[in-house]
């Protein structure tokens, strides 16, 4: 199997790891509902365990159309966060694009269908979503401002 252990350089580097499907599965534990940490628009996200104890966020993308022009969102999100560094954006450590033939029932005959499967891997951050942190402080400021009469503007 491939060393699955990342460290702070390669995330800082630029270097950006190549993840395979089938060990996204299993460190998701088969993209379970347990290891949900996020939802969006264009996938879920979830938690992920490495063989060395680390975790990692991945979001896996959502199936697409051809014609929703997919694949150049992929490929633009995945080259430009490559290139991003910055102390408050969540690092890519890595991505998985694979593209399998499966033999699927359809219209009463087998045929092969292309299964294209997208994910992109950040670095895992504890305490949960921004989402959740920013309106929790925006929601503890309303209540502030509500119970103790706090202005809003100094």
């Amino acid at each position: 199997m491939k060393n699955t252990t990342l460290n702070r350089s390669q995330h800082t580097s630029g270097a950006t790891t190549q993840f395979e499907f089938v060990l996204l599965k299993q460190i998701t534990n088969n993209f379970s509902e347990d290891r949900v940490i996020g939802r969006g628009a264009y996938g879920v996200v979830y938690k992920g365990v490495l063989d060395s104890g680390e975790k990692i966020a991945v979001k896996k993308l959502i199936y697409m159309p051809l014609d929703h022009d997919s694949e150049k969102q992929f490929h633009n999100e995945c080259t430009n966060l490559m290139r991003v560094q910055h102390q408050n954006i969540v690092l890519l450590v890595g991505y998985c694009y694979e593209t399998r033939r499966q033999c699927v029932e359809y219209d009463g005959k087998y045929v092969f269908a292309e299964e294209n499967e997208r994910a992109l891997c950040f670095e895992y951050l504890e305490g949960g979503s921004l989402e959740k942190y920013v309106s929790g402080k925006i929601m503890h400021h309303i209540d502030n401002i509500m119970t103790h009469g706090e202005k809003c503007y100094p």
